[in-house]
């Protein structure tokens, strides 16, 4: 990902303008993906901030270290949409953008009196993108649906915990938000093209991403294939058995032995060819039939060795493992440390700043870190005045408490 800090993008998405009237993670994290490709993101949000501003510690100059993660690559609008003043604001910016995210629990309709229709017929080339818990209309949609209770109502919450007594276990990071985050800016691409392609439409549309939705399409495939055929005489599905850590001497590690010649490459290795004799364990015909057994196997003799001569040992034999990391190991890994998965750049009141790069790695139009995370209405004026707001109105406007 490039650093080209106060230079024009010129990512795959440059010239297209985003309004983002979202909070917390899935909202702004898919508008900074927007933003990271090149679009001209305008963050409207509340006179007193959103709420990650407020998700401390830490917290510098105006920025806290939540906001930032999803904040990169905007400009942002201090603007209070509980005003009559406010909302005109908003629909003077909607008429000349080509997409519109907001994640309201409610909606913009009943939060600002203004809806889809509204805004298609101030701009028909719109791409309205509406962020929800369950879904715009059924019998849970006005439930808030925060990312534990998703969690909990898809089902994967029982996998989690069969391992552990069978009490169900949340993922331990907000993986619904997020996952629902990259999932929207993905849909939303679709309906770019859709308006923009050859013999395209020419118009936007309105994109409902619910949560469930998201991620449910993200984490049930594999668990899914139990209940393919209809209707289903086999049991509920249950964990994958070879997803499971092995401790060393001095650590942990993951990886897969299941094909024959991973396994015996893993024996060999771990000095312990005598497994290869075992019945249950003489192929993969007999390992897939029950698992247990031969993973008990093996984490027995994983246990013997410190993990850096283990994963020498597995990388000689052909045998795919590695070792589990923190997040700050992570950073300091070789790949990521080529891929720069984590990346540094200099801010000129808060020093250097760590990042997460956007994933995908563009050969011709690069994404690119052009915007630190703006302070709370950084960029107000600068915004009004392109929307033709003169130095009057600004300055009515500000005195008047609709902007900061």
């Amino acid at each position: 990902m490039d650093i080209k800090l106060n230079e024009t993008p010129t990512g795959p998405l440059a010239g297209l303008t985003v309004l983002d009237i979202t909070g917390m993670i899935t909202g702004p994290l898919c508008s900074q993906m927007l933003g990271d490709l090149g679009a001209d993101v305008i963050k409207i949000e509340p006179i007193h901030g959103e709420v990650a501003r407020w998700m401390v510690p830490p917290q510098k100059n105006g920025l806290t270290g939540f906001y930032c993660q999803m904040n990169r690559n905007k400009r942002s609008l201090a603007l209070n949409l509980q005003s009559p003043e406010g909302v005109d604001i908003l629909k003077r910016l909607a008429a000349d953008a080509d997409i519109l995210v907001e994640n309201f629990r409610a909606g913009v309709a009943d939060r600002l009196g203004i809806g889809y229709d509204d805004l298609k017929s101030l701009n028909p080339r719109l791409i309205y993108a509406a962020i929800t818990g369950f879904g715009p209309t059924g019998p849970y949609s006005e439930r808030p649906a925060y990312d534990p209770i998703a969690q909990g109502l898809v089902g994967m919450m029982h996998i989690q915990g069969a391992p552990f007594g069978g009490k169900p276990q949340l993922i331990q990071s907000a993986i619904v938000d997020k996952t629902t985050a990259t999932t929207a800016a993905g849909v939303v691409m679709a309906a770019l093209y859709a308006r923009d392609r050859e013999g395209g439409t020419g118009r936007g549309q309105r994109v409902d991403v619910p949560m469930i939705d998201a991620y449910a399409a993200n984490s049930l495939p594999d668990m899914l294939p139990v209940d393919t055929f209809q209707p289903s005489d086999m049991p509920d599905a249950e964990p994958l058995a070879v997803l499971r850590s092995f401790a060393t001497l001095d650590g942990h590690v993951v990886g897969m032995a299941l094909q024959d010649n991973h396994f015996e490459g893993l024996c060999k290795a771990l000095e312990c060819e005598f497994l290869l004799e075992r019945e249950g364990m003489r192929n993969v015909g007999e390992r897939i039939t029950d698992f247990g057994p031969w993973l008990d196997a093996i984490e027995v003799e994983i246990a013997k060795w410190p993990t850096d001569e283990l994963l020498r040992r597995f990388d000689e034999n052909g045998v795919p493992f590695g070792k589990v990391k923190t997040i700050r190991e992570f950073a300091e890994d070789p790949q990521a440390l080529h891929n720069r998965t984590l990346f540094d750049a200099e801010h000129p009141d808060n020093g250097t700043m760590r990042y997460i790069r956007y994933p995908g790695h563009l050969s011709e139009t690069p994404a690119s870190l052009h915007k630190h995370p703006p302070t709370l209405g950084q960029h107000s004026e600068e915004i009004l005045a392109a929307a033709g707001y003169n130095d009057t109105a600004i300055a009515s406007l500000k005195e008047a408490g609709v902007i900061g």
